[in-house]
């Protein structure tokens, strides 16, 4: 009599993990794209020029609106893009607790500079340009280490993302790398003043979700 095989394991390499929801596929699809058109579209913070920023944006004062506006929701859809990657982690909670705490407040930091970008550009167009160099440094030198710090811990959360992702299978290593870095850079080059460097950011961050989706397809439904 032939012996009994035993079962084989649903999905031992990559880890089983429940798959995204169709809107989870289209938040991952096209956050980055927001985030790349409002860093093309909008005046960068320069906290090193601030007359010359703030000369900039009343000189544009639609095109920053509508920039910053296009960041202030590409924050809000990246967070529920993050927290749709975190839940396809299976079994880590020492890896996606953290991570999901860390993706929240890095996007919610984003926001708030968005937000930030907004308030300076209806500013811009007042003629007291001397108080509001002031204030902006007093700002940018105090209080406003705050949102440095929720910055941080989103560039510590989206790099424990980018690990839980690559050891459960779910992304490769250089998928994981892509993802990591481009996280890192929409948010800490989220000012500015380097426009070419926040829109990078965004364009690998575009990358590594497109990856991860083709990846999630090529496995069929879980």
């Amino acid at each position: 009599m032939n012996a009994l095989k035993p079962a084989a394991s649903p999905a031992a390499t990559p880890e089983h993990a429940p798959g995204l929801l169709r809107h989870d596929a289209i938040l991952l699809a096209t956050a980055p794209i927001v985030l790349a058109l409002g860093r093309l579209i909008l005046v960068p913070f320069d906290d090193q020029q601030w007359n010359r920023m703030l000369g900039d944006m009343a000189a544009n004062h639609s095109r920053n609106a509508i920039g910053w506006s296009l960041t202030l929701i590409a924050a809000a859809l990246l967070t529920a893009a993050g927290l749709a990657l975190v839940r396809l982690v299976p079994d880590r909670p020492r890896l996606t607790v953290p991570a999901l705490i860390g993706v929240a407040l890095g996007w919610t930091g984003t926001a708030a500079i968005a937000s930030g970008g907004l308030v300076m550009g209806d500013m811009a167009d007042s003629p007291e340009r001397e108080a509001m160099v002031a204030a902006l440094t007093n700002f940018n030198e105090g209080n406003g280490n705050t949102i440095f710090f929720l910055v941080l811990a989103g560039v510590v959360g989206n790099i424990l993302l980018a690990v839980a992702l690559a050891r459960s299978g779910i992304a490769s290593r250089g998928t994981a790398v892509l993802l990591g870095l481009g996280a890192v850079v929409s948010l800490i080059r989220a000012p500015g003043p380097v426009k070419a460097i926040a829109v990078t950011g965004a364009a690998l961050l575009m990358g590594a979700h497109l990856l991860i989706l083709r990846n999630l397809s090529d496995r069929g439904p879980q």
